[in-house]
């Protein structure tokens, strides 16, 4: 069960240094963004708003996740339905949107390098998991 209270709990800091990126510092608008965005999210500008209130969500949607992680990394063996939700969002949210804006024709390099991240998650978590299971049967 080490593993995966470990895993739990590396994920769950680094969901929590995610949220902090995304939601107060929000590097990704200053990165894919047009410039200026963050400036007109202040002013009239309801896209710019729209874009930074949502950013702002994704933030605090990422901390709950964290901190979820963190706190059932007290007893994982109770919180695996929790660790398989975080390898599905890591997958869909992850993976897939990641694709996806590759596809709508943004700059790739940065959204490979969030896939290799996502698949390391999703590769350790699923280890830990099935590693887990073996130490409990």
């Amino acid at each position: 069960m080490g593993s995966l209270r470990w895993w739990m709990r590396i994920t769950g800091v680094f969901y929590l240094v995610q949220a902090t990126i995304a939601a107060i510092v929000r590097l990704p608008i200053r990165v894919l963004a047009p410039a200026g965005t963050l400036e007109a999210a202040s002013g009239a500008d309801a896209v710019a708003r729209l874009l930074v209130d949502t950013w702002l969500l994704f933030g605090l949607e990422i901390a709950v996740v964290g901190g979820a992680l963190i706190l059932g990394s007290r007893a994982p063996e109770r919180a695996r339905p929790l660790v398989w939700l975080v390898l599905a969002l890591e997958l869909f949210r992850g993976i897939v949107h990641d694709l996806h804006m590759i596809g709508r024709g943004y700059d790739p390099p940065p959204f490979i390098v969030w896939v290799v991240i996502h698949l390391v998650i999703i590769a350790t978590g699923y280890w830990a998991l099935q590693r887990s299971r073996v130490v409990t049967a």
